[in-house]
């Protein structure tokens, strides 16, 4: 079959792409990378482009076994098109961003119709959060395509039995692990046995697995670059990326990214938006014992976001992004509820009016934005913060615009009672609400994020290239992705013995607040001081 009524089934997917692209490629370079997730990794993708070394992922001159290369190699390939940029960094989440659309959307196809398919890739891409880590350079997009893949295979598999949907399921569980680590294959693990526990077939399911080929298609696709950098690095690197990066973020807060039991529960709720207010929908729409697909799809999208949200909370390390790779169960779910059965209007209009009492204030923040951020200095009173609200940069009346915007879709939202145009109606405010977001907001806040940096890189990039620059107990990878020159970070009392002990003319990078550290400088005038950072050229 391939056309539903007069739309030749191809031309979804030119729908999606057309909506992807006007919402992804002019706004992915607006902001600066921000520090310390994005610029790290596009740093270690640059720097390992011009050492030439594809196994031994490097940043800013050491060895950072922190990630898989993969992600780095998509972003090298963007640099070597489009140079070495924001707009390249972020390249490939915005296109796996795309796939994971396109993923749902054949599935969709496939199991039930076109429309399904595209009604759950137009909800997945309005969800808040979804629009952002697609213009962020991270490798949760890349991760999050797999793991989708591997449960969508997992569930074709389960309803038609075809052994190749198995293998595809082993085969994308094995590039997950690829692209992040564990964590790639203990979701869809957990997720699957769970699964197989509550409906009470393990045992058969298990049995039924074409065992032989699937862990050859697993370890063929997972091992590769670990099988390298083993045989090169042995032991360390194995405690570094197992015991560190692994376990270590599991039991520990690490960077200072902790947080108590409802830190993902808040997550959740501002990310899946303007989704929020069909949770309970969505919940009440699973039905026991019933081996209906519609409801299949419901229970498996309920099952994969809750054990995402029970793991990643009991994980001492938090950020905001871990979560992410449920936001297509969620779409699907959403969709599978839809089709089985509709909210009435009394249900539609309590969803219609809880969305916008959470989005309006949102709205009229916006609004008055502009007006108001000269006085929130006097409203905080961490150093840090009121250093980068000091400086002379102000927000454009594009994000007041913003607000009337998305102000106004609300009201269209309000006015509208047509349950049939209900999904349309919340696809179009989440594209709306990651618009007026991501793009005058995301950009003013890249922009005062990352002033300082950026000026001390511009500083950098003019020094002689042979001398030498450190940074005084701090690490900002923006510098040197942007200046093109590597820092060496000093630490303690030892560090400072080093920068007393160096002869030639360097450059010095630090905070505000460690200059009383560092006595020596107290009759040197800063060349940068910006947004509680300094930058000196120092001769002995």
């Amino acid at each position: 079959m391939n056309r539903i009524g007069n739309i030749p089934l191809h031309h979804y997917i030119y729908y999606l792409l057309a909506i992807w692209a006007v919402l992804s490629l002019p706004s992915l370079g607006l902001a600066p990378l921000f520090d310390y997730d994005e610029t790290i990794y596009a740093q270690t993708a640059a720097d390992m482009m011009h050492l030439g070394e594809w196994v031994v992922p490097t940043a800013n001159g050491s060895q950072f076994f922190e990630k898989p290369p993969f992600t780095y190699y998509m972003m090298d390939i963007c640099f070597s098109v489009f140079g070495e940029n924001a707009f390249a960094a972020r390249l490939p989440s915005a296109l796996f961003t795309l796939f994971t659309a396109i993923l749902l959307f054949r599935f969709g196809r496939d199991t039930h119709s076109p429309q399904f398919g595209m009604a759950a890739a137009l909800i997945f891409l309005s969800m808040l959060e979804v629009g952002i880590l697609g213009h962020a350079a991270i490798l949760d997009a890349v991760l999050n395509f797999f793991i989708a893949g591997c449960l969508l295979n997992y569930f074709r598999w389960l309803q038609s039995g075809e052994r190749k949907a198995a293998l595809w399921c082993a085969a994308m569980m094995g590039l997950a692990v690829s692209i992040k680590g564990p964590v790639g294959a203990v979701i869809p693990i957990l997720v699957i046995m769970i699964d197989r526990l509550i409906v009470g077939d393990l045992f058969r399911v298990l049995k039924n697995i074409p065992w032989l080929p699937a862990l050859t298609l697993f370890f063929i696709t997972a091992t590769p670059w670990y099988l390298m950098i083993f045989l090169e690095h042995g032991i360390g690197f194995l405690y570094e990326f197992i015991v560190v990066q692994n376990i270590g973020r599991a039991l520990h807060p690490m960077q200072g990214h902790g947080g108590g039991w409802y830190y993902y529960i808040i997550v959740f709720m501002i990310s899946v938006l303007p989704w929020l207010a069909w949770m309970p929908y969505l919940i009440k729409a699973w039905q026991r014992n019933t081996s209906e697909p519609l409801n299949q799809m419901i229970r498996l999208s309920l099952l994969w976001s809750v054990i995402v949200l029970v793991l990643f909370s009991f994980a001492q390390t938090k950020l905001p992004h871990y979560i992410s790779c449920l936001y297509p169960a969620i779409a699907l779910g959403i969709t599978a509820a839809w089709w089985r059965k509709a909210p009435n209007s009394s249900q539609l209009r309590i969803i219609q009016r809880t969305t916008i009492f959470i989005l309006l204030p949102i709205s009229l923040a916006l609004i008055i934005f502009p007006v108001i951020y000269p006085s929130l200095i006097a409203w905080v009173h961490n150093p840090r913060a009121i250093a980068v609200l000091s400086q002379d940069i102000q927000p454009s009346f594009f994000i007041t615009l913003a607000g009337i915007i998305l102000f106004a879709a609300l009201v269209y939202l309000w006015r509208n009672t047509q349950q049939r145009f209900a999904l349309h109606s919340f696809i179009i405010l989440g594209l709306l609400l990651e618009s007026c977001l991501i793009i005058p907001l995301g950009s003013f806040a890249g922009k005062i994020a990352q002033a300082p940096q950026s000026h001390i890189a511009e500083v950098m990039q003019s020094l002689p290239k042979n001398m030498p620059i450190y940074s005084y107990n701090l690490n900002f990878p923006s510098m040197s992705f942007q200046s093109r020159r590597s820092y060496q970070i000093v630490l303690n009392q030892q560090g400072i013995q080093t920068l007393q002990a160096e002869t030639l003319p360097y450059g010095l990078i630090l905070r505000s607040e460690s200059r009383e550290q560092l006595v020596w400088l107290k009759n040197i005038q800063p060349i940068v001081d910006q947004g509680g950072f300094l930058f000196y050229v120092v001769n002995p």
